[in-house]
């Protein structure tokens, strides 16, 4: 088997191994009932761009500190099947940030994204899919959440 073929399998066992760990442990990442109130967008997940943006009722979301790999870079993939397998065709609730409410330079909302009620923010970074965005620290108002603070402060 040539070397591509090798990487893609591996690729898709690693992606579906860790939809599984997450999927078993959802309720380390689910919104707490409190913050349910705060969710301002909600509907199916009719798109994942990649592993920080997708599209919630065909409104383009960027996950608020969140930064996944680009397109060619290593762990781009299994960071936009992790998001596709946790949220695609799912419920999908977001809270957008009150730091950036004029959304970003690209027109999307900016906030943290609930898929069946794990928060994929949270996820993404605690599954080392993806790094926290430190430049926005300053401004976001989710710097300071557990999964957060340690990379904001």
């Amino acid at each position: 088997m040539d070397k591509k073929k090798y990487l893609v399998i591996f690729s898709i066992i690693i992606v579906t191994i860790l939809a599984v760990v997450v999927l078993s442990v959802s309720n380390l990442y689910t919104v707490p009932e409190e913050q349910d109130n705060n969710i301002e967008l909600e509907g199916i997940v009719n798109h994942v761009v990649d592993g920080d943006t997708l599209d919630i009722n065909k409104v383009r979301v960027r996950l608020a500190l969140v930064d996944t790999p680009e397109r060619e870079q290593y762990g781009y993939e299994e960071a936009k099947e992790f998001v596709k397998n946790l949220c695609l065709n799912k419920k999908g609730k977001v809270d957008i940030d009150d730091g950036q409410r004029r959304g970003d330079s690209y027109g999307r909302e900016i906030g943290v994204v609930y898929c069946d009620g794990i928060n994929i923010n949270k996820a993404l970074v605690e599954n080392n899919l993806a790094k926290i965005y430190i430049r926005y620290c300053d401004v976001s108002e989710f710097a300071n959440e557990e999964w957060a603070i340690k990379y904001c402060s």
